[in-house]
């Protein structure tokens, strides 16, 4: 199986389909908790005509899980650099088509895009949003909410935030219960760094400007979808000018 070595040392699982196809190049993005192995389906039918490729972002799939558990280090920052390390590594750098999938994937797509909006040439966005639930704290947060909270996560969240904490943070503390064995905190300390994550996740939601992606962006919601809500996948649209 094909690994490559990232910065810190991690090995990372990657597939590279079809990498002789002169047609653009596919990049599948994941979301929290999944693999690449999410789009093995899709990797059938677009292997045909464009090289495809996917990885495991490190603490997921293939790739290496780290011993050391950091609850609230946002993982955005290494999977983009780890992305522009394997396309690199690949000799990959311009034609690209992304598909990303949930709050995660669909939320790097987005970043990358940004960043790099010369090499995309055009994004996917699968049931995905503007929230981004990239460590532990925040996908065990938002995985309690409700679905009407979910479905109106700002306005809900920013007028009832104290609340939402108080009946939240006892259930985020049991859950975290295994993984805080190793880790030495107060109960005061995490109840600190849980509240630190959600004001910082509703501040990213209020500053998050999508407007800057140029590329054509086709964003696909599922109606029944409880995680990423239809209308995540409907304000996208609003905010990203070349979208369907």
């Amino acid at each position: 199986m094909p690994y490559f070595n990232n910065q810190d040392g991690y090995n990372l699982y990657y597939e590279n389909i079809n990498p002789d196809s002169e047609n653009h190049t596919i990049i599948l993005l994941h979301g929290f908790a999944s693999s690449a192995s999410f789009f093995k389906s899709q990797i059938k039918l677009l292997k045909k005509n464009h090289q495809v490729i996917a990885f495991d972002a490190l603490g997921h799939g293939r790739s290496d899980h780290p011993t050391e558990i950091n609850l609230s280090k946002n993982s955005r920052y290494d999977i983009i650099r780890d992305l522009e390390d394997l396309l690199k590594y690949l000799g990959v750098n311009s034609h690209i088509g992304i598909i990303g999938h949930s709050l995660v994937g669909g939320m790097i797509g987005q970043l990358y895009t940004m960043k790099h909006p010369e090499d995309i040439k055009f994004l996917i966005l699968l049931n995905s949003g503007y929230i981004i639930i990239d460590n532990v704290i925040r996908n065990i947060f938002y995985n309690l909410l409700p679905y009407f909270i979910r479905m109106n996560f700002l306005d809900v969240v920013k007028n009832s935030i104290e609340e939402i904490l108080d009946k939240t943070i006892p259930f985020i503390i049991t859950a975290l219960s295994d993984t805080l064995a190793g880790i030495k905190l107060t109960k005061d300390e995490l109840f600190m760094k849980i509240e630190e994550q959600i004001f910082n996740m509703i501040n990213e939601i209020n500053e998050y400007d999508p407007s800057h992606i140029s590329c054509p962006t086709l964003i696909i919601g599922g109606r029944l979808d409880n995680f990423a809500p239809e209308i995540m996948s409907e304000e996208l649209h609003k905010k990203i000018p070349n979208s369907s």
